[in-house]
């Protein structure tokens, strides 16, 4: 269990500080994408995106406090995921062809895939939160060889769930 925390940690860590460091890196693409959403009003956008940029951040680290902090931070991820998810449902919902602009700067719109996307990192998520609440919660699991297995499959999946955008197009259909 320990390598399974250890690998919700960092697929969770790792998809936050790229969703962070783009919104970083174009906070008003963010601040509009918010805006465009037209689900808050215009004067709450940026705060809402600065909150958004907060809450994540504050989650890269607080996922690897140990035992019931931990779990409460992978569930206080979760309830951040799942608010985004109910954004995008409503957002396909209503035909909008707004972009998330999840990790910075895109002009793709919100689709299923997205959706999926999230539904993914609510998983890790929850299986963080399981496990961190039973367990010793160690930042790094005892053998190094399995740890970095554990943290090589963590990356592959965020680099997987970062390029969700990337992927919808290579595989859409050519118009």
């Amino acid at each position: 269990m320990e390598y399974l925390l250890f690998g919700a940690r960092c697929a969770l860590a790792v998809t936050l500080a790229a969703s962070a460091i783009g919104k970083l890196r174009a906070p008003g693409d963010f601040r509009r994408a918010v805006r465009d959403m037209d689900l808050v009003p215009d004067r709450l956008a940026g705060p809402v995106a600065g909150l958004v940029l907060a809450a994540e951040t504050a989650l890269i680290l607080l996922v690897w406090l140990p035992g019931r902090l931990g779990a409460a931070a992978f569930a206080a991820a979760a309830l951040l995921l799942a608010a985004f998810t109910a954004v995008l449902v409503v957002l396909i919902r209503r035909g909008s062809d707004a972009s998330c602009a999840c990790f910075g700067q895109s002009r793709t719109p919100v689709g299923a895939a997205h959706v999926v996307r999230n539904a993914a990192l609510l998983t890790i998520a929850g299986l963080g939160a399981v496990t961190a609440a039973g367990g010793s919660g160690a930042a790094l699991p005892p053998e190094l060889p399995a740890a970095l297995a554990a943290a090589l499959a963590a990356v592959v999946t965020s680099a997987l769930l970062i390029s969700t955008d990337t992927l919808v197009g290579l595989f859409a259909r050519p118009s």
